[in-house]
C-alpha cells in the first residue's frame, strides 16, 4: 500500500504539472499574444521622401538598386537607368508606411540563425532619402509557424520580431520581375490597328542544327470590320490573337543597348500601323543566350532607347505563315 508521504509527493508533482500547463496556456492564448504585439510603422517618414531603394539577397547574393528621378523609378544598371514597374515600388513604400503590428520574439543575436536573420540567410531592404540619410534598414528571415508572418529585425538592433509576411513579397532580387519589359508603353485594342505586316528569314531554334529557316512575307489590312490579305478575307480570331501578341510583346530582359553586332542582319521585321497615323516597328536581330533574340523597337520614327531580349516562344506566336490566317 502506498505510503501517505508518497501520495503527497505524487499529488504535488501532478499539481505542479497542471499549474505549468495552465500557465503556458494563458501565456500563449490569442488574447495574450495580441497584448504583446506592438503597434509600429516600418517607414515612419513619408514614402515620397524615399529617393533610393536597395534590395540585397542573402549573403553575397544578387542586389538591386532603384532610384527616383522625375517622378519615375529606374533600376541602376552599370551606367544606365532601366525602366521599372514604378507602381510596384510605390506599393511597397505604401505598405511599409502603413500602420501595422510587430511581436517581439527574441532580444539578442543568438536567435538570428534559427530565425533566418543572420547575414547568410536574411534578405535586406534599405531606404534612403535624397540626402543619403538612411530611413529604414530591414532584414527579413524565415516564415513563422502560421505562414502569415515572417521574422524580422531593424537596423543594427539585435532584437527580433514577427511582422506581416506581405512585406517579404517585395524583397525579391530577380531583376526581370521589377523591370518594365514592354517594348511599347501601352498596347491599343486590336480595333486600333489598320495594317499588320511581317517579313522574316529566321531560324527560331538555332540550337537545332537541322532546323530550317522560316521565310515569310505578308501584309494584312483592315477593311471596315474585316481583315484582308489582298482580296482574301482573313480569320478575325486568329489575326486579333496575333495582333495582341505583337502589340503586347514583352522582353525577358533588357539592357541599355544591344551589342553593335546584334543587328548586322535583321532577321525579322514586324510592322504595326495604327489608326492615329503612328507606326510601330519591331526588328529582330541575332540570337542571344537561352533561346532569346535581340530586338529593337521604333515608334513614330523614334527608336526606343533600350536593347531588348525576346524569347523565341513569343516570336513563334507572331511569326506565322500567311496560310495560318485563312478564314475557317
Amino acid at each position: 500500500m502506498m505510503r501517505y508521504q508518497d501520495k503527497v509527493k505524487y499529488l504535488s508533482i501532478a499539481l505542479v504539472v497542471l499549474l505549468v500547463a495552465f500557465g503556458l496556456g494563458e501565456f500563449f492564448a490569442p488574447e495574450r499574444v495580441s497584448s504583446r504585439q506592438e503597434a509600429f510603422t516600418a517607414l515612419p517618414s513619408k514614402s515620397g521622401e524615399v529617393a533610393k531603394v536597395e534590395l540585397l539577397g542573402p549573403g553575397a547574393g544578387a542586389s538591386l538598386t532603384f532610384t527616383r528621378g522625375g517622378g519615375q523609378w529606374a533600376l541602376e544598371d552599370a551606367s544606365a537607368r532601366l525602366p521599372v514597374q514604378s507602381n510596384r515600388i510605390e506599393a511597397m513604400l505604401t505598405a511599409l508606411s502603413a500602420a501595422g503590428k510587430r511581436r517581439p520574439v527574441a532580444g539578442n543575436k543568438d536567435s538570428w540563425k534559427s530565425l533566418g536573420l543572420d547575414d547568410a540567410q536574411a534578405k535586406v531592404l534599405k531606404l534612403t532619402d535624397g540626402t543619403g540619410k538612411l530611413l529604414l534598414e530591414l532584414r527579413v528571415g524565415s516564415h513563422g509557424p502560421s505562414g502569415s508572418e515572417v521574422y524580422a529585425r531593424f537596423g543594427t538592433a539585435e532584437a527580433s520580431f514577427m511582422i506581416d509576411a506581405a512585406v517579404a513579397s517585395y524583397l525579391g532580387t530577380d531583376r526581370a520581375s521589377w523591370l518594365d519589359r514592354r517594348l511599347f508603353g501601352n498596347a491599343p485594342e486590336a480595333a486600333a490597328y489598320q495594317a499588320f505586316a511581317v517579313r522574316a528569314d529566321i531560324i527560331l531554334n538555332p540550337a537545332d542544327k537541322a532546323a530550317k529557316p522560316l521565310n515569310i512575307a505578308w501584309r494584312f489590312e483592315r477593311s471596315g470590320q474585316l481583315w484582308k490579305g489582298g482580296a482574301r478575307e482573313l480569320d478575325p480570331v486568329t489575326i486579333e490573337s496575333v495582333l495582341r501578341a505583337a502589340g503586347n510583346l514583352e522582353a525577358t530582359d533588357l539592357a541599355a543597348a544591344a551589342p553593335a553586332e546584334a543587328f548586322a542582319k535583321v532577321s525579322a521585321t514586324i510592322t504595326l500601323d495604327l489608326g492615329s497615323g503612328k507606326t510601330r516597328i519591331i526588328e529582330i536581330g541575332a540570337p542571344a543566350a537561352d533561346g532569346r533574340f535581340w530586338a529593337r523597337a521604333t515608334e513614330a520614327g523614334q527608336p526606343r532607347p533600350f536593347g531588348y531580349q525576346v524569347s523565341r516562344y513569343s516570336l513563334e506566336s507572331i511569326l506565322k505563315s500567311e496560310e495560318s490566317f485563312a478564314k475557317k
